[in-house]
């Protein structure tokens, strides 16, 4: 079993590797594509450092909208499987118009802390001022 560097020290290394050393080199008609490359893993290295985070946040912005106990002690693809399926239903329910006439307020509320949770995972910049 590898101790060091972990999954994360070598996401980190290859990404700045690329960013530092590669980028800088690529032909303009790559450019692009090199671009795309180093965001998707810029996404997967903060997905990787912060998704426990994220998802707690969302779990507990979904359980305040179905009155559910926020389970505190899930993590990794416990907490992914129980925040996707509670999405899931919301869904649904919105698909449905379950919402469209009451809880709208904490409807918003929920999907307002969803979408900054996943923002900060996806895109960090688009959540400063």
């Amino acid at each position: 079993m590898r101790t060091s560097p972990d999954a994360r020290e070598l996401l980190a290394i290859s990404l700045k590797t690329f960013r530092e050393e590669l980028l800088p080199h690529i032909p303009p008609a790559q450019r692009y594509t090199a671009l795309m490359i180093a965001n998707a893993l810029g996404i997967v290295e903060r997905e990787m450092a912060g998704l426990d985070e994220a998802g707690h946040t969302m779990l507990g912005a979904l359980a305040l909208l179905y009155g559910e106990d926020a389970d505190n002690s899930l993590s990794g693809e416990d907490l992914r499987e129980r925040v996707h399926g509670l999405q899931h239903r919301l869904c649904i329910e919105i698909a449905a118009g379950d919402f469209d006439h009451e809880s709208q307020d904490t409807l918003m509320e929920c999907l307002e802390e969803i979408v900054e949770a996943r923002l900060s995972i996806d895109n960090p910049k688009a959540l400063k001022p």
